[in-house]
């Protein structure tokens, strides 16, 4: 079976994309999964295509006017659709992903601040898509800090984990990791609390290291570890890995993230690894997640 996704180079990804039309092309199918149009009011395929306004579809059965940009990540920008495409696939070249400073060079961008703004609205569009989805059947939990100490930018971050057992080829019996979520906040009963009921479906189990902030979280099960790797590494064999690759991922690519932006950061790394065995269809997957984002401003991602 051919996969739906194929991985593109930059040379076949600037062959396919040199257009604003073609841009406007990728962006009507990622809304509509693939379709050319679905009308948001009567579920219609067919439309009307205005000639002087190119971004803007009318249902022929209902009549309704459909704009592009509208409800979506491009909604308060007046850059090229293309310029965004481009900007999209630059986020998600690559296991380190780029920094600000790369984007503007990749791009030919004038402003930092612009392309500053870009990955920033492209990582909370990527933060949206993962919150739809909670944590099931075992779940490994824990607390991390970010930052080095001699910066005043340290914060606190939940970090939880799926894990799973499968039998190898050989019949033996193995874990790996499943989807990943996390939140920027203090290590205590309150946030812990909140960060599983939101992340977690109910009724999961859930493995700790014996911190008194998950004594009264339903379905945890704590192990006192005692700075015992051995049981470290058997109790939450995945959650510490998680939380090292992604210090070390934030420090290979941007150096290091304020506290203010930190979750901003997350949202992509924690993006990668829960597609991380389908690396083909990360762009077009990102791709549809800004296609389908709430509109936001500069000032939101600011304040």
């Amino acid at each position: 079976m051919e996969p739906k996704y194929q991985r593109m180079d930059g040379a076949d990804f600037y062959e396919k994309l040199k257009t604003e039309e073609q841009a406007r092309e990728w962006i009507w199918k990622s809304r509509f999964d693939g379709k050319d149009f679905v009308c948001t009011g009567c579920g219609s395929e067919e439309f009307y295509q205005y000639q002087c306004d190119p971004e803007v579809r009318k249902c022929r059965a209902c009549r309704l006017q459909v704009r592009l940009r509208v409800g979506t990540l491009f909604e308060s920008s007046n850059l090229p659709l293309l310029v965004w495409v481009r900007a999209i696939w630059w986020a998600m070249q690559g296991k380190r992903g780029i920094s600000a400073w790369e984007l503007k060079r990749q791009l030919k961008m004038r402003s930092y601040q612009t392309t500053w703004g870009m990955l920033h609205k492209i990582r909370r569009a990527l933060r949206n898509r993962d919150d739809r989805y909670q944590l099931k059947q075992i779940v490994e939990l824990d607390g991390a800090t970010f930052g080095k100490r001699e910066f005043p930018h340290q914060e606190t971050v939940l970090v939880a984990i799926e894990t799973k057992d499968w039998i190898d080829e050989k019949g033996r019996q193995k874990s790996k990791a499943g989807f990943a979520k996390v939140m920027v906040k203090p290590e205590t009963t309150i946030y812990a609390k909140r960060f599983t009921e939101q992340a977690l479906k109910p009724g999961t189990l859930i493995n700790t290291d014996g911190a008194l902030c998950y004594d009264k979280i339903e379905g945890a099960d704590s192990q006192i570890m005692n700075q015992d790797k051995d049981v470290l590494d058997r109790w939450l064999p995945w959650v510490h890995k998680f939380i090292s690759n992604a210090k070390t991922w934030l420090l290979g690519t941007h150096h290091r993230a304020t506290s203010k932006y930190l979750e901003s950061y997350l949202a992509e790394y924690t993006y990668r690894f829960n597609r991380r065995h389908d690396p083909n269809s990360l762009f077009h997957r990102a791709l549809t997640a800004c296609s389908l984002a709430s509109p936001m401003t500069l000032g939101e991602l600011c304040g």
